[in-house]
């Protein structure tokens, strides 16, 4: 089964985007997704489990959270959020496919991660993917804490085997 897995999982991390600057761009986050397995590794030699990096990312995510409300005309809004989100260079390292962005709700789907890509010529198990994935998921999540209004929520993800990472982030409606 992790063999299949595997190869569904390297079949849907497959690029269609391969201009020269993305290209870079990916190289310079797949070096960020080996730092972090190498790290974690590191911490797992020693006897640490892998708590301090989602601490770590999730601290990184809260930072850039901050920063990105702070960047923003109106923090509440969710269509400026998924604007901020959408722009740039990175939807073109992710892939990323807008699929919804509206008062109560921002949904986007990745149909390529360079952080997969770089476990994957790792030869990282399965199980390695969806936890690595998970720990670096921690920085999607903690980017919502910084608005007052939002929560994030984690669909399927290519490391898992689905098809697209399917990220979404929700008005909050509670007080």
């Amino acid at each position: 089964m992790s063999n299949k897995l595997r190869e569904k999982i390297r079949k849907n991390n497959t690029p269609s985007i391969n201009d020269e600057v993305t290209l870079a761009l990916r190289g310079v986050t797949e070096k960020r997704a080996s730092t972090i397995a190498n790290m974690i590794d590191e911490a797992r030699n020693q006897g640490l489990d892998d708590g301090f990096a989602r601490a770590a990312i999730y601290d990184y995510g809260a930072a850039n959270g901050r920063d990105m409300a702070q960047s923003m005309q109106d923090p509440n809004d969710i269509i400026e959020f998924a604007k901020k989100f959408t722009s740039g260079l990175e939807p073109n390292v992710y892939e990323m496919e807008l699929i919804k962005a509206t008062e109560e709700e921002f949904q986007v789907h990745f149909h390529y991660c360079p952080y997969v890509n770089k476990w994957l010529q790792q030869n990282r198990t399965t199980a390695e993917l969806a936890n690595l994935c998970d720990i670096c998921m921690e920085g999607d999540s903690a980017l919502a804490t910084a608005f007052s209004n939002l929560e994030f929520a984690l669909g399927s993800t290519i490391a898992k085997g689905g098809q697209v990472c399917e990220i979404r982030y929700r008005r909050s409606h509670a007080s």
